[in-house]
C-alpha cells in the first residue's frame, strides 16, 4: 500500500480534497435510514467507556440539565 500511496504524491490540501470526496461520496449514497444508524452506532461507540459521571457531563453539555432530568425520572419511571 505505501508504493501505492507514494505514486499519488498529494500534498496535505489534497489529501484534505481526497479524504472530502470520499467522506461525501460515502455519505450521499447512504439512505436515511442507514445515515441514521451509522450515526447512532458512532454515539454509541464514542460512549461505550464513559463512567455515568461523564455521561451526565455530556447531556448536560450537549443538552441541559433539565433534558437530563427528564431522561432520569422517565427511566426511573417517577
Amino acid at each position: 500500500m505505501n508504493q501505492r500511496a507514494t505514486e499519488y504524491n498529494l500534498n496535505d490540501a489534497q489529501f484534505e480534497q481526497l479524504m472530502d470526496k470520499y467522506v461525501m461520496t460515502i455519505v450521499n449514497s447512504m439512505s436515511m435510514e442507514d445515515f441514521r444508524n451509522y450515526v447512532i452506532n458512532s454515539y454509541y461507540d464514542d460512549m461505550s467507556n464513559y463512567t455515568l459521571s461523564q455521561l451526565l457531563e455530556e447531556i448536560k453539555y450537549t443538552l441541559d440539565e433539565e433534558m437530563l432530568d427528564k431522561f432520569v425520572t422517565t427511566i426511573k419511571g417517577e
